[in-house]
């Protein structure tokens, strides 16, 4: 198994992050410095900054509706509430797919790594789908120009799909990941988000949830995560 599947297996972190680990010099097997692609054997012992690592299968996977002002990241300097800290479990967890801060909606949570290239990774063109409140009506050519792609910080977004909910309220689905990209395509078309809220992750919902509720995923929803 490569070191960084097995970090992520372990529940340490992700493999991206495990990466980084490795490129800073701070994972070893067997007492060697690994590197990026260094394969681990049954036997070996796996150390982050001297921290040994074991895989556990016992993984846990919830849906969270995140409340604004909850921060998806397993650490904060300024001790802000974290998405992870709303679900009671002794397990070491971390979130899939991020929400801005003060974004709400369905956010994947687990402490199995080898998901996070199926949630995050462009190629699987996940789409994510999002309800937008906007400061006033939106115009029909507007709604094509979201439709087609608009360019934000110099790069212009993949299509999305737009459906018009009421008058100020739009549902819009990208399977890209850029920072505030919702926010930023709006903006660029002379609206400002009142209040965003992620309602789906490919087939995954909230199915109900209230704000700041959580449930634990069904066995389909696992098998069908797994299968991206």
């Amino acid at each position: 198994m490569r070191i960084n599947k097995y970090i992520a297996e372990s529940g340490f972190c992700s493999r991206r992050k495990a990466d980084e680990l490795i490129m800073d010099g701070r994972v070893t097997i067997n007492k060697n410095i690994a590197i990026i692609g260094s394969e681990v054997e049954d036997g070996d012992i796996v150390r982050v900054d001297g921290e040994k690592l074991t895989v556990k299968k016992d993984y846990e996977y919830y849906i969270l509706n995140k409340p604004k002002r909850v921060l998806c990241s397993n650490e904060d300097r300024q001790k802000r509430t974290l998405a992870v800290d709303l679900i009671k479990s002794k397990k070491r967890l971390f979130t899939y797919g991020r929400l801005d801060y003060m974004t709400e909606g369905l956010i994947i949570i687990s402490n199995d790594g080898d998901i996070y290239n199926n949630v995050m990774h462009p190629k699987k063109k996940l789409y994510k789908s999002y309800v937008a409140k906007i400061d006033k009506e939106i115009t029909e050519d507007h709604i094509e120009a979201l439709k087609h792609g608009v360019v934000i910080d110099g790069v212009r977004t993949l299509p999305a799909k737009v459906k018009i909910i009421a008058k100020k309220e739009i549902r819009i689905a990208i399977h890209e990941g850029r920072n505030r990209q919702i926010r930023k395509m709006f903006e660029t078309l002379g609206y400002t988000v009142k209040n965003l809220r992620r309602v789906k992750v490919g087939e995954l919902s909230l199915k109900g949830l209230e704000v700041g509720q959580y449930r634990k995923m069904s066995e389909d929803e696992i098998r069908y995560l797994k299968s991206l």
